[in-house]
């Protein structure tokens, strides 16, 4: 006789994670460090995507010059 046997596995894979910590939302009263390391992370990549952008903006223009089109500066 052949049984079906229901695939293994972990039981803790299973259970909903609570990434900022039990009952908690944004961690531990007190918990600032890592509040702060993530605020500093934000704002680094706040930064990297403004200056693409502003690349981006300055390719665009140049691109429009040479196409006759008048500038998008308005935005």
């Amino acid at each position: 006789m052949n049984y079906y046997y229901p695939p293994i596995t972990d039981d803790y894979r299973q259970q909903p994670t609570q990434p900022f910590g039990p009952g908690f939302p944004g961690g531990f009263p007190g918990g600032f460090g890592n509040i702060q390391q993530r605020l500093e992370q934000i704002e680094r990549t706040l930064e990297r995507h403004n200056d693409r952008l502003n690349r981006l903006n300055r390719r665009l223009q140049r691109v429009e010059r040479r196409l006759g089109f008048q500038t998008t500066e308005g935005f």
